[in-house]
């Protein structure tokens, strides 16, 4: 009987030995001259920019990557870490559902922690996952970001980004934001612990739209909102920044110009943040 449960205990954490094994060095455990195995980042040695440090608060083993919003000759650089040598992903072969890390935060001036992660099908994209977080996180956390399908099959190439964000647009950083990422995993059931992330208060309509796109957000949802819109590939190609009046819940907003395809909504208040998604139809 003894036996039996030890062969259970190793063939179960073999498992998940695999499962990790998905995302090469997940733990950021290797390292070679300032960066981590596997990943590309935004250091730029020569030109003495470095964003991206090794560091020994970790939420396991040794390592973890620690990354820093810093100040380059009056100009404030966000740190970016990027799957592939060269940033290109990696192979995969399961239809994963979600995203894991265990993360902390310190933003400054509305700063965002962001993931973003594509699958693809034979050069195609078929999946994507995002977030772009605000709320400081003092001690590591487990983020699960949901992977939407828009295309019902299984991917065989995985990226990751994960970087730190402006408030309002990408680039407008501030100096002071830090973030600490750890234990990378892909989960085969979708992410439940990240509250913050609501799917079911955001919908839109028409689905397929032409011109324009009408959004019905959560009534209780009011002030100061962010409406942000990626194509496939994680492009911002909308961006709209309104006040909401209580019981105010309606938005429109025009798609003329963006070409047909799959499109992921973001709405980002000040302590809540939403997603959904539609598609532009041929015109």
């Amino acid at each position: 009987m003894k036996k039996i449960t030890f062969f259970l205990i190793v063939f179960i954490w073999g498992i998940s030995m695999i499962m990790k094994a998905q995302i090469p060095n997940n733990g950021f455990e290797n390292w070679t001259a300032g960066n981590p195995d596997g990943w590309a980042t935004t250091n730029l040695f020569p030109i003495g920019l470095v964003t991206i440090t090794q560091t020994s608060d970790s939420h396991s083993g040794n390592y973890a990557v620690k990354g820093d919003v810093v100040n380059l000759m009056g100009t404030p650089m966000a740190p970016a870490v990027q799957s592939g040598p060269e940033g290109e992903g990696f192979a995969i072969s399961q239809k994963y559902q979600a995203f894991e890390v265990y993360y902390k935060f310190t933003s400054v001036g509305g700063d965002k922690f962001s993931v973003n992660v594509g699958f693809e099908k034979a050069g195609t994209p078929i999946a994507q996952g995002a977030v772009a977080l605000p709320a400081n996180v003092g001690e590591y956390t487990h983020l699960s970001v949901p992977m939407d399908y828009f295309v019902d099959d299984v991917p065989d190439l995985a990226n990751i980004q994960i970087s730190i964000t402006g408030p309002l647009a990408g680039p407008d950083v501030h100096v002071g934001s830090t973030m600490f990422i750890d234990d990378l995993a892909f989960s085969m059931e979708t992410g439940l612990e990240c509250p913050v992330v609501q799917t079911d208060m955001l919908k839109c309509f028409p689905n397929p739209a032409t011109e324009v796109l009408h959004l019905t957000l959560d009534e209780e949802l009011s002030g100061e909102i962010l409406l942000r819109v990626n194509d496939n590939l994680g492009n911002e190609v909308r961006k709209i920044n309104t006040n909401l009046r209580p019981g105010e819940n309606n938005l429109q907003m025009s798609i003329v110009g963006l070409p047909s395809g799959m499109y992921y909504l973001m709405v980002q208040s000040k302590d809540k943040y939403y997603t959904g998604k539609f598609s532009i139809s041929s015109r």
